[in-house]
């Protein structure tokens, strides 16, 4: 099932390249010019879901961001999704079942795409295709994630620290850029 799995997403990976991206309007910014951030996660365990749950409660009481929404992807069926993804406020998920046989996702994710977002963060560590499908379609104004990814060739904005950065640390530094006034 590996191998299948493998294969369907070297598939994904091929199709991701032919999809063309939006047209949009770039443009830098920081948290403190930000009214509204986008942020992509892998949900792998309650502890992430936590972690990015109150990264978006910091960003909002930092930062005074209006509207922050995350989006996650569980790598699960619907059915045998955990509990604590059911109690959702401001951030949505889709599941394995959202997806085409290439990891194209189908349901759950357009309204995210749509949003013309300040800055859109990629917490995925930019290896996931069904969030790279979702970073490259998306009208965000900044797109920001891990260089050295799968991903970073969608990015405007990239912080260098390995494609196996811890999550904590990786937030850590956002803050330390994104957090500068003079960055525009």
């Amino acid at each position: 099932m590996k191998a299948i799995r493998n294969i369907k997403e070297s598939l994904g990976r091929r199709m991701l390249r032919k999809e063309s991206a939006p047209a949009r309007q770039r443009s830098g910014g920081n948290f403190n010019s930000a009214q509204k951030i986008g942020i992509l996660y892998l949900d792998k365990d309650e502890a992430q879901y936590n972690l990015v749950r109150n990264y978006a409660k910091h960003l909002k009481d930092q930062f005074d961001v209006k509207h922050v929404h995350a989006l996650g992807f569980v790598d699960l069926p619907a059915k045998k999704l955990p509990t604590y993804q059911t109690q959702i406020l401001e951030a949505s998920f889709f599941s394995r079942e959202d997806v085409n046989w290439h990891f194209k996702p189908l349901k759950n994710v357009d309204n995210f795409i749509r949003e013309e977002f300040d800055i859109l963060i990629d917490l995925s560590g930019g290896n996931t295709v069904p969030l790279n499908y979702v970073l490259k379609l998306s009208m965000a104004k900044m797109k920001v994630g891990l260089a050295a990814t799968r991903g970073d060739k969608y990015y405007d904005f990239m912080v260098n620290m390995g494609a196996e950065a811890p999550l904590d640390k990786f937030i850590e530094q956002l803050n330390l850029y994104l957090s500068n006034p003079k960055i525009k």
